[in-house]
């Protein structure tokens, strides 16, 4: 069985994987190799929180809590970019409702709230415009 923390991963990354974009959008996933596209593609990244002690008995549950970033990859100086970009970015902030229950390995990881689009901005180590999406979740395990 694995770890909760990659539990955890695992089933958010599962979430992601089902993200029907069309056009489809490659995925740039943590640790992996990834060649981006001339066009658009999607940056996910992990963010975890500090995991909470809730009860006095340390083998009984405690709190999970983090951030899924999604980033909308878009290429730089195209007309309506920002439009197209922020467009990308809501339909990923769709795919993660509030109340969005997740599971791997019995584990369950809820979604909290609905995600939050904010403004984009220019990524130079990428040389796109960056639109992110920050899916916030927590866990009880």
């Amino acid at each position: 069985m694995p770890a909760i923390e990659t539990s955890i991963w695992l089933a958010l990354r599962g979430r992601v994987e089902t993200l029907a974009l069309n056009p489809a959008h490659p995925v740039a996933w943590p640790n992996e190799a990834f060649t981006a596209p001339a066009g658009a593609y999607l940056r996910v990244t992990h963010l975890p929180n500090r995991t909470e002690r809730l009860f006095l008995k340390g083998t009984d549950p405690h709190w999970y809590r983090g951030i899924l970033q999604i980033s909308a990859m878009y290429p730089l100086a195209v007309l309506n970019g920002e439009t197209v970009a922020r467009e990308i970015a809501g339909q990923a902030a769709a795919h993660f409702p509030a109340g969005l229950s997740l599971t791997y390995a019995d584990v369950r990881v809820d979604i909290t709230a609905r995600p939050t689009v904010a403004q984009g901005f220019r990524d130079d180590a990428s040389a796109r415009w960056m639109t992110p999406v920050s899916v916030p979740y927590e866990c009880f395990a």
